[in-house]
């Protein structure tokens, strides 16, 4: 494998790794350790980690090198608002285009990394939907952000499938009613916002 297949498939693996919430906020990421626990070379990597740190999802800090962003009560609100009003965006200009998902023939219950990937899913078909580049690139770093999060509400709340299916049954049938359901969705996870913070670092 050359070059160019090796550092895709370090930055493939070392985002799955930081968006399945199997490493706490905060936490630094050694390169000499994900290249062994990743079968991969230091140099892809590193290399992984930089494009990452472009995408928000890795900091790197003046002496200790790459870190897993911290995630705190006043973050994790922005980031529930924006993703909001970025899909309110969507739903407002966009045209009659409808992604497809197959919400309903999902499970009833699921553990929290289905919910999660569903979540992100649903999201951004809707997103994709408005044909807005710049609107779409934006909403992917948010949506990636609220992975870890995601694992927490399946967690904290046992109604999370019903709710994507609660989205997803009225995206396009009528845009006020999807809105209001946005609505909800994130107003139920802003007013629980302290008890997500906390499942978020004690599930590690």
């Amino acid at each position: 494998m050359n070059a160019g297949p090796r550092s895709r498939q370090a930055y493939d693996d070392l985002k799955r790794l930081l968006l399945s919430g199997t490493i706490p906020p905060g936490e630094r990421l050694d390169p000499a350790r994900l290249a062994e626990d990743l079968v991969s070379g230091l140099t892809p990597i590193r290399e992984g980690l930089l494009r990452l740190a472009g995408e928000r999802l890795v900091e790197m800090r003046l002496n200790t090198g790459f870190h897993l962003p911290v995630m705190t009560e006043t973050i994790l609100i922005d980031l529930y608002r924006l993703h909001f009003e970025l899909l309110r965006l969507v739903l407002t200009a966009t045209g009659s285009r409808e992604p497809t998902l197959p919400i309903s023939t999902l499970p009833i219950s699921m553990p929290a990394a289905p919910y999660a990937e569903s979540a992100a899913a649903l999201f951004l078909a809707i997103a994709d939907s408005s044909q807005r580049p710049e609107l779409f690139a934006q909403f992917v770093t948010i949506n990636n952000r609220l992975a870890s999060a995601r694992a927490a509400e399946a967690i904290l709340f046992s109604d999370v499938i019903e709710e994507l299916k609660s989205i997803n049954d009225v995206k396009y049938e009528t845009r006020n009613a999807c809105i209001r359901n946005l609505r909800t969705y994130h107003s139920r996870r802003i007013a629980n916002v302290r008890e997500l913070v906390s499942e978020i670092y004690n599930k590690n």
